[in-house]
C-alpha cells in the first residue's frame, strides 16, 4: 500500500465527506477516490460504507485506521528526525525523573555535552510513567526509570541502586542520639517522601496500622528544606542527600532492628534502536561514571 492512499483513508475517516477530504489533500475528488478504492483492492475488503448523503466506515476499516496512523506518524518522526540532525551527525533524546537528572545523570549529561559535539541532545522529565510512554511515542531513545515497563520490545537493564537513609538537621534531637530503633519511627516528626514500592510495603508494615504521616512531601528539596530549618527528620536516597551529608548540612542517623529497602533506577531502551551510535555513546559514559550494567 502507498503512503499516499493512507493519507487519504485517513482523511476521509476524518471528514466522512469525499469533497472535503478532496480539499484537505488539494486534490480532485477522483484521485481520492481512486486511492480509496486501491486501497480497498489491496486489503480485500471495503473500508467505507457509501450513500448520497454521508460516508461511514466498516468495521474493516476501523481495525486498520491505527494502524494507518501509525504509519504515517512514523513517516513524520523520520522526516523531522532527518531535518533537525543538520548540523549534526546525530541526535539523542533522553527521559528520566527529574530527581535523577539533579542528583546521578548530571555529570554525565554534562561530559556528553562536552565530549561529543556532533551530537544534538535533549533531555525529558517526568515521572516513571511519563517516561515510558515518551518511549513508546520515540520521543526518546532512552528512559531511566524506577518503575520499569514489562513489553517485550523494551531491553530493560538495572543500573543503580540507591541505599534509603534516614536524615535530619545537626541540632535536631533524633540526630544528636545517633541512632534509633524501628520501633521509634512513628514517633518522630517524620517529614514523609514517597519513594515507591518496595520503600512504601516496608513502610506500611513498619508503621503502626493506621500511621498517617503528619507533613507528607511531593519534593525532595522541600523536604531537604524543612529538615534543615528543624521541622522533623526524612527518609531520603543517599545519592539526594549526599552533598548535604558531606557539608554537615544533614546527618545520617542510623535506624537498627530492620534493613530499610533500597531504591533501584533501570535504563530502558527500544530494541530495535539500543544499537544507535548515540545510544551506545551514552551507555559507555555511564559505565565510564562507574555504572555496571
Amino acid at each position: 500500500m502507498e503512503l499516499d492512499q493512507l493519507k487519504a483513508f485517513q482523511t476521509l475517516a476524518q471528514t466522512k465527506n469525499f469533497t472535503k477530504a478532496a480539499e484537505s489533500l488539494h486534490l480532485v475528488q477522483s484521485t481520492v477516490t481512486m486511492r480509496i478504492k486501491q486501497l480497498e483492492e489491496k486489503v480485500g475488503k471495503p473500508l467505507f460504507i457509501r450513500n448520497k448523503r454521508s460516508v461511514e466506515i466498516t468495521q474493516a476499516g476501523l481495525a486498520l485506521l491505527p494502524y494507518a496512523e501509525r504509519i504515517l506518524q512514523l513517516v513524520q518522526e523520520g522526516l523531522h528526525e532527518v531535518s533537525s540532525m543538520q548540523p549534526y551527525e546525530d541526535r539523542l533524546a533522553i527521559g528520566s525523573a527529574g530527581s535523577l537528572w539533579t542528583f546521578i545523570l548530571e555529570p554525565v549529561l554534562k561530559e556528553f555535552y562536552l565530549r561529543y559535539p556532533d551530537v544534538a541532545v535533549r533531555t525529558f522529565s517526568g515521572h516513571s510513567w511519563d517516561v515510558v510512554q515518551y518511549l513508546h511515542d520515540h520521543l526518546i531513545q532512552i528512559g531511566i526509570v524506577y518503575i520499569p515497563p514489562t513489553q517485550p520490545n523494551y531491553e530493560v537493564i538495572p543500573f543503580f541502586e540507591d541505599e534509603i537513609v534516614l536524615v535530619g538537621a545537626p541540632d535536631h534531637p533524633s540526630t544528636l542520639a545517633g541512632s534509633i530503633d524501628v520501633q521509634h519511627l512513628a514517633s518522630l516528626p517524620l517529614i514523609f517522601v514517597n519513594w515507591g514500592r518496595p520503600f512504601t510495603d516496608w513502610i506500611w508494615n513498619t508503621l503502626p496500622p493506621g500511621y498517617v504521616p503528619r507533613l507528607q512531601v511531593d519534593g525532595v528539596q522541600v523536604a531537604i528544606d524543612l529538615v534543615k530549618e528543624g521541622l522533623g527528620v526524612t527518609l531520603l536516597t543517599r545519592s539526594m542527600a549526599k552533598a548535604e551529608l558531606a557539608a554537615g548540612t544533614l546527618r545520617e542517623i542510623t535506624v537498627s532492628g530492620t534493613e530499610i529497602p533500597k531504591r533501584s533506577a533501570y535504563i530502558v531502551l527500544h530494541r530495535d534502536k539500543k544499537n544507535r551510535p548515540s545510544v551506545e555513546k551514552w551507555l559507555s559514559l555511564m559505565r565510564e561514571f562507574g555504572y555496571q550494567f
